[in-house]
C-alpha cells in the first residue's frame, strides 16, 4: 500500500505541474478538446485511485470538478472565467492535501464546501466585476499536437545522484590512470586499451548525465497561471507566448533557476506592461506581450523574458538611489546609460510608487543576479524605455560537472568557475596600471579602473615571492561590478566535478564547493560573490570610465578647481598638495635633521622647525623639501620629488578622511591622495621645539697613541664631539661620557661625577666581575655609549 500510494503522489504532483498552465489556455481557447479531455482524465484518475487509497476528501473534491468538465464536454455548460478560477481552485487544493501526505503532515483543516459550491456558479449568473473586467486573454504558444509519450520508469532521485556520483569518480580514476600512464615508457597496446576505456567512461558519464536532464517545460509550467492570476489582479491583459519547453537542462539547474524566473515575470507584469487605458494612450494593444524563450547556447542554457510594457525609467532610478543615500548628485552626473541601468540590481532599490503584495519594497533584483551568479550564471539587461525590457539568463547546463580555472596563490591551489572570469592578463601588461589609494589598491584596464584585491590577502595567506609576474584576473561579482583579483598564476583549466565542501568551509562564505582535479589533490572551489563580500569591495559602479572625462566636464561646469602641487613621498606614494599652503620648496642638508622628545625636527635659520610627516633619518645627502606656513607655524615636509603643478577640485572626488589624507583626486586620469592640511597642522607641537644638549666623548687616556690615532677619529665619524684629556677645572656635564683604559682615570672620572665606559685591550674579560669592553668590539662600545647618554 505504501507503494502505491508514494506513486500515486508522485503521478498527481507531476501532472499538477504541467495541467495548470494547460487549464489558462485552455480557458484562452475553450474550443480546444485535446486539452480539455486532457484535464478531465486527471480528476478522473484521482476520483479512481482515491477509492482504494482511504483518501475521500480527494474523491469528493475530484469528483465535483469531474461532473463540471462533464458537463462542459457535453456542451451543457460553458468555460467562463469564474470556472475556470473553481477548478482551478480545486487543483491547488489537491496540490495541498497531496503536499501534505507526502511529508505525513496533517491534512489542512480548510472547508471544501466553498470550493465546491464556486463551481455551480459561472459567470452568467453572478454578474463579477472582476471576471468581466479584470479577465486576462493569455495565448500559449502549442508546440504540436497531442502526442504518444516515450517509456520511462520511475527512479528515486537518490538513486540518480548515487549513479552520477559513481562515474564522477570514474572520472577522477581515469585521469589520474592517465597521470600515471604518461609517466612511463609508451606501449601502444595499453595506450589502445585506455582509449577505449576513457571512450567507455565518457559516455557513460553523458548518458548518466542525461538523467538528471529535465524539460525546461517544467520550469515554464507556474508560469501561464501565475501570469492569468496576477493579469486578474492588476486589470491588465497579457498574450504570453513560451517557447523552448523541449530544451533540457538539470534538475539542480531548474530548481535553481525557478525563483529568479518567477521574479522576472511578476516585475514584468507590474512594472513593466502597462494597464490598457496606459497603453492605449501610448499607441500600443490593449493586451501586453510577454514572451519567454529557451534556447542551448554551447555548454548554456539562455532564457530571454521580454515584454513590450514601459521599460526601465532609468531617471527614475538614479533619483531614488539619490534619495536612499547609494549616489551623490555629482558622481549621478558621471554615469553612463549603462551604469544607470544596473542601479536596478541595488538592494533596496525600487521603481514601484507604492509597497504592494506583489512588489515594491526593494527585494528581488539584487537577489536575482546573486542567485544566477551563484550558479555560474550571466543576466544582462535590454532595455528600450516606453517600449519594453528584455532580461536574459544565461546558467550552466549542469551544476555537477563545469569548466573551471586552476589557480595558484599562497603556494596552494584553488579552482574557479570559468564562467566567473572575464579577463587575464599578467602584472607586466602595458594596458594594466595598478596603483594604491588610500591604502586600496586600484587596477586600470585599458583606461577602466577596477577595485583591485590579491587573493592571498582575501584568504589570509602569506603571499610569496615569486620571479616572474603575477597573474590578474577580472572577475565578476555578485553585484555586477567587476574586480581585478591578483593569484601567483593560473595553471590550467579544466572539466571539474564540483561536490560539497563541508559545512564548516562552506561558511566562509569565500567557496562555493570543492572538486578534485587530474592530480586527485582536493581543491577548494572559490565563490566570486563570497570573495567581494570578504574583501568588502563596493558594489555599485559610481565613476569607471566616465571619470576621466567628467574631470573636464567638470571644469566646463563650474566645478571649483584649485592649484595643487604634485609630488612623490618617500614612500613611492604620489600625492597632492594644496599650493597656496607652500611656502617655498628647497634642498635641504640631511644632517640638519634630528629627533627631540620623540619629534623629527630640522634646523633651518638657528631655530627648529617640526616635521609633518614625522620622518628625520634619509639615505641621501639632500633632501628635497616643502616649507608649508598657515597664519603663525611653519612646518618642514621632506618628500622624494616634487613633480608639477596641476589643477585638482576644491572637494575632493572620493571623500575619505584617514590620518593626514582627506580623500582621493583624478588628474589626468591618476589617483592620487590629497593631504589634508587641517590634520597635518593639527598634528603639529603647540610648544618650541628645544634641542637637546648633546653631551661629549672625553677620553681620558690622551696620551695613548691608540686613543689618539684610532679611537677619537672614530667617534668623530660616529658625530661625537671628542675631548681629549680630563678637563682640568672639572667643568663636565652629567651627559659627558669618559672613556679610559687605566683604572686610576676611571676612579678620577667617577669622582668627578662623569659617566664611564673602561675599555680593554684583552679579547677577553678577565673575570666575572668584569664590565669592561674589548676596544675593537664597535658595536658594543656604540651602545654602551648611547646606553650610558640615555
Amino acid at each position: 500500500m505504501d507503494e502505491l500510494l508514494q506513486e500515486f503522489i508522485s503521478e498527481t504532483q507531476e501532472t499538477l505541474e504541467a495541467l495548470a498552465g494547460e487549464v489558462v489556455a485552455w480557458e484562452a481557447d475553450p474550443s480546444d478538446r485535446d486539452r480539455l479531455d486532457a484535464i478531465f482524465r486527471f480528476f478522473h484518475t484521482v476520483k479512481g485511485s482515491c477509492g482504494f487509497l482511504n483518501l475521500p476528501r480527494f474523491e469528493r473534491l475530484s469528483h465535483a470538478a469531474e461532473d463540471v468538465l462533464s458537463e462542459i464536454r457535453a456542451g451543457k455548460r460553458g468555460a467562463d472565467p469564474a470556472t475556470v478560477s473553481a477548478v482551478l481552485g480545486i487543483m491547488d487544493r489537491i496540490g495541498e492535501l497531496t503536499e501534505a501526505v507526502a511529508i505525513g503532515a496533517a491534512l489542512p483543516s480548510e472547508n471544501d464546501d466553498f470550493l465546491i459550491g464556486a463551481l455551480s456558479i459561472s459567470s452568467a449568473d453572478v454578474a463579477e466585476p472582476a471576471v468581466q473586467a479584470v479577465a486576462a486573454s493569455v495565448a500559449v504558444a502549442r508546440q504540436g499536437g497531442v502526442q504518444s509519450g516515450p517509456r520511462t520508469i520511475r527512479l528515486p532521485l537518490s538513486l540518480i545522484d548515487q549513479l552520477m556520483n559513481g562515474v564522477s569518480d570514474m572520472v577522477l580514476a581515469r585521469n589520474e590512470l592517465s597521470r600515471k600512464l604518461r609517466e612511463r615508457s609508451a606501449d601502444p597496446e595499453l595506450d589502445n586499451v585506455f582509449e577505449r576505456l576513457s571512450t567507455c567512461v565518457a559516455d557513460m558519464r553523458d548518458v548518466i548525465s542525461k538523467t538528471r536532464m529535465q524539460r525546461v517545460d517544467r520550469l515554464f509550467a507556474a508560469i501561464p497561471r501565475m501570469v492569468r492570476d496576477l493579469g486578474r489582479d492588476l486589470g491588465k491583459r497579457i498574450d504570453l507566448t513560451l517557447e523552448g519547453g523541449d530544451v533540457e537542462m538539470d534538475r539542480e539547474m531548474v530548481e535553481m533557476v525557478v525563483d529568479p524566473l518567477t521574479h522576472i515575470v511578476r516585475n514584468s507584469i507590474d512594472h513593466g506592461i502597462e494597464t490598457p487605458e496606459k497603453r492605449r494612450a501610448a499607441g500600443k494593444p490593449d493586451a501586453g506581450r510577454l514572451r519567454l524563450e529557451a534556447r542551448q547556447s554551447g555548454n548554456q542554457i539562455v532564457i530571454a523574458i521580454a515584454d513590450d510594457g514601459a521599460g526601465i525609467d532609468t531617471a527614475r532610478l538614479v533619483d531614488k538611489a539619490i534619495a536612499a543615500g547609494r549616489l551623490t548628485p555629482e558622481a549621478a552626473k558621471r554615469l553612463s546609460e549603462e551604469d544607470r541601468l544596473d542601479l536596478i540590481f541595488q538592494a533596496g532599490l525600487s521603481t514601484a510608487n507604492q509597497v504592494t503584495a506583489i512588489s515594491g519594497r526593494g527585494v528581488g533584483m539584487d537577489v536575482v543576479r546573486a542567485n544566477v551568479e551563484r550558479i555560474g550564471g550571466v543576466i544582462a539587461l535590454d532595455n528600450h524605455p516606453g517600449q519594453g525590457l528584455c532580461i536574459t539568463l544565461r546558467v550552466p547546463l549542469t551544476l555537477t560537472i563545469i569548466p573551471g580555472l586552476i589557480v595558484r596563490a599562497g603556494g596552494q591551489h584553488f579552482a574557479i568557475p570559468r564562467s566567473a572570469v572575464v579577463e587575464i592578463l599578467h602584472d607586466n601588461n602595458e594596458t594594466l596600471y595598478i596603483s594604491e589609494v588610500g591604502g586600496a589598491k586600484i587596477a586600470t584596464i585599458r583606461a577602466i579602473r577596477h577595485s583591485m584585491v590579491d587573493l592571498e590577502d582575501v584568504l589570509g595567506m602569506e603571499k610569496p615571492v615569486q620571479q616572474g609576474p603575477r597573474a590578474i584576473m577580472v572577475v565578476r561579482s555578485a553585484t555586477g561590478v567587476p574586480f581585478a583579483m591578483g593569484v601567483s598564476a593560473v595553471d590550467n583549466h579544466e572539466e571539474l566535478v564540483i561536490r560539497p565542501a563541508s559545512p564548516l568551509v562552506m561558511a566562509t562564505g569565500v567557496y562555493a564547493g570543492m572538486t578534485l582535479p587530474d592530480n586527485g589533490k582536493p581543491m577548494l572551489l572559490l565563490d566570486a560573490a563570497g570573495l567581494a563580500n570578504a574583501a568588502r569591495l563596493p558594489n555599485i559602479i559610481d565613476d569607471r570610465a566616465a571619470r576621466q572625462q567628467g574631470q573636464e566636464a567638470d571644469a566646463q561646469a563650474g566645478v571649483e578647481m584649485v592649484a595643487a602641487l604634485r609630488f612623490e613621498e618617500l614612500s613611492g606614494e604620489r600625492r597632492l598638495l594644496k599650493l597656496s599652503l607652500i611656502e617655498r620648496v628647497e634642498d635641504i642638508d640631511a644632517g640638519l635633521f634630528g629627533r627631540s622628545g620623540g619629534r623629527a625636527f630640522v634646523r633651518l635659520d638657528e631655530r627648529l622647525v617640526p616635521v609633518a610627516n614625522g620622518l628625520s633619518q634619509f639615505d641621501r645627502a639632500k633632501v628635497s623639501a616643502l616649507r608649508l606656513r598657515d597664519d603663525r607655524r611653519e612646518a618642514c615636509y621632506p618628500v622624494a620629488a616634487v613633480l608639477d603643478i596641476v589643477q585638482m577640485p576644491a572637494v575632493p572626488d572620493m571623500v575619505a578622511m584617514h590620518g593626514m589624507l582627506s580623500g582621493v583626486a583624478v588628474v589626468d586620469g591618476e589617483h592620487l591622495e590629497v593631504i589634508n592640511p587641517f590634520a597635518l597642522f593639527a598634528g603639529l607641537p603647540e610648544e618650541a621645539l628645544v634641542e637637546r644638549a648633546r653631551g661629549r666623548c672625553v677620553l681620558a687616556d690622551s696620551g695613548d697613541g691608540w686613543t689618539r690615532e684610532i679611537l677619537a677619529p672614530l667617534l668623530r665619524q660616529a658625530g661625537h664631539e671628542v675631548v681629549l684629556g680630563l678637563p682640568g677645572d672639572c667643568a663636565v656635564d652629567p651627559d659627558d661620557v669618559v672613556l679610559c683604559t687605566e683604572a686610576d682615570a676611571a676612579q678620577a672620572a667617577e669622582i668627578m661625577g662623569c659617566r664611564v665606559v673602561h675599555l680593554r685591550a684583552s679579547p677577553r674579560p678577565t673575570g666575572p666581575q668584569d664590565g669592561s669592553i674589548y676596544r675593537y668590539d664597535q658595536d658594543a662600545l656604540m651602545a654602551a655609549i648611547a646606553g650610558r647618554r640615555a
